[in-house]
């Protein structure tokens, strides 16, 4: 079954929780996709092709899927909190998702002009991080590498950068959050590797900190009482979504990675971040071809220059504001 309409803008409805996207449900409340995209000023039009819903924004299209919680923004994959029902035609979607996915991104919000960045080098000094001795590598060492290239890349185009370490040395994690908020950092950007006991595991994804009331990516809709609290990252909700959806965009484009998408999660770094904020996993360190690629300069070359090219897409929003 397949249905195509295009709207006049009607407005929003009102929802119940905080953050600063506003007060919205803690509960499922499945509504027919063709419900929501009447509601909002930002869906040109909306069309359902069997169990796929597609929206359309102003250069931007999602596409949902029956039984799945994954978005798929212009090729990138986000990940929502509920499964999107309903049936082949009349798919519904979460009120939550909308609220806390698909109108932020089809709408960008307000985004400041970015004059400084935090680099966050995961690890380092008695915390190595994850090891593949085959290959010689060391995350801890990997992560500086990037966030150095990075610094660079980002200082060429005037972006004034802080590093949350320079050298070899243990951080605790509360203070990288810190380093951030005393400079008055405009995004904070934590980068790391991944490492897993299946080598099949590969690919690049993206965490920003759940909202309020919203659970991890690995939980989907099991909330816990953690999250339930408010934690000052928390009023960046919208611009932290656009962030990772910038970084996410910008690492699909390398060469032979995969898309594992842009994802919550509830790490300390990004938690007390009073910036907008965003931990990148560039890789798998356990995976045959990934972890080979990442040892060639090159390609961290290229990881450095996608973050930094996901840095200025999302600053470019502000000069549009």
């Amino acid at each position: 079954m397949f249905h195509c309409l295009h709207f006049a803008a009607l407005p929003l409805c009102t929802a119940t929780l905080v953050g600063n996207l506003g007060a919205i449900p803690t509960r499922c409340t499945a509504i027919p996709l063709s419900e929501l995209a009447r509601r909002s000023e930002s869906v040109a039009s909306y069309e359902e092709s069997g169990n796929v819903g597609r929206l359309q924004g102003k250069n931007l299209q999602v596409k949902c899927r029956h039984n799945s919680a994954c978005y798929c923004l212009n090729g990138v994959n986000i990940y929502g909190q509920c499964p999107v029902s309903g049936s082949a035609g009349h798919l519904r979607v979460s009120e939550q998702d909308w609220h806390r996915v698909l109108v932020p991104l089809l709408s960008p919000p307000p985004i400041a002009p970015i004059r400084c960045v935090c680099i966050d080098p995961g690890h380092g000094g008695s915390d190595p991080g994850s090891r593949v001795a085959s290959l010689g590598l060391e995350e801890k060492k990997l992560t500086l590498d990037i966030a150095r290239r990075l610094q660079t890349l980002l200082e060429m185009r005037g972006i004034r950068c802080i590093l949350t370490r320079k050298t070899d040395e243990f951080i605790p994690l509360k203070n990288r959050s810190m380093a951030a908020n005393h400079n008055n950092c405009d995004l904070f950007v934590s980068i790391h590797f991944n490492a897993a006991d299946n080598i099949s595991a590969e690919g690049i994804e993206t965490y920003i900190l759940p909202c309020q009331g919203m659970p991890s990516t690995s939980r989907l809709q099991n909330v816990s009482g953690k999250d339930r609290e408010f934690f000052p990252n928390n009023r960046c909700d919208e611009q932290n979504l656009y962030l990772g959806y910038c970084l996410q965009k910008e690492l699909h484009r390398i060469p032979m990675t995969k898309d594992r998408g842009l994802r919550r999660g509830r790490f300390v770094v990004l938690e007390s971040t009073q910036c907008p904020a965003a931990l990148v996993e560039c890789g798998f360190l356990t995976a045959k071809g990934e972890g080979q690629r990442i040892v060639n300069e090159r390609y961290r070359q290229e990881i450095a220059q996608a973050l930094c090219d996901g840095i200025c897409a999302y600053g470019s929003i502000a000069s549009r504001n």
